[in-house]
């Protein structure tokens, strides 16, 4: 094995390490992307990208994916998804670095404003993307 380099941590092991040991900090407010949608945007496009969930540029600031759309608002990025049953319940979208979320009572439309990303962002958009892989 001599030569070899050894494994380097790739950014999201990164990201995902400091989002466990630094969680308890979401209680003092959010990160420095708050309220600035257009990076949260862009994140949001990567990880789609980077779950293989084609996206599409409909305009500066606006994207759509299979199950909805995504847009540059004031206080942060506007996430619509709509769907048959969706894996949500009203406290997945009110909880931290989430803003205005709704969820309709049959579960097939659900609206919230990003105004961080962080583990439960992504998550949230994961479990959207599993949910549409699932019923296709």
């Amino acid at each position: 094995m001599a030569g070899k380099a050894p494994k380097q941590r790739d950014l999201d092991h990164l990201m995902e390490q400091n989002d466990t040991e630094l969680s308890f900090l979401s209680a003092y407010g959010g990160t420095s992307l708050e309220g600035d949608g257009a990076p949260l945007l862009a994140a949001l496009e990567r990880f789609l990208n980077a779950g293989n969930t084609e996206v599409t540029s409909v305009n500066e600031g606006e994207i759509t994916f299979g199950f909805g759309t995504a847009v540059v608002v004031e206080q942060g990025c506007k996430v619509s998804i709509k769907g048959h049953n969706l894996p949500f319940v009203p406290s997945d979208v009110e909880q931290s670095g989430f803003a205005h979320g709704s969820l309709s009572k049959d579960r097939t439309q659900c609206e919230v404003v990003l105004i961080d990303w962080g583990y439960d962002q992504r998550r949230f958009i994961e479990r959207a993307v599993e949910h549409t892989n699932l019923d296709a």
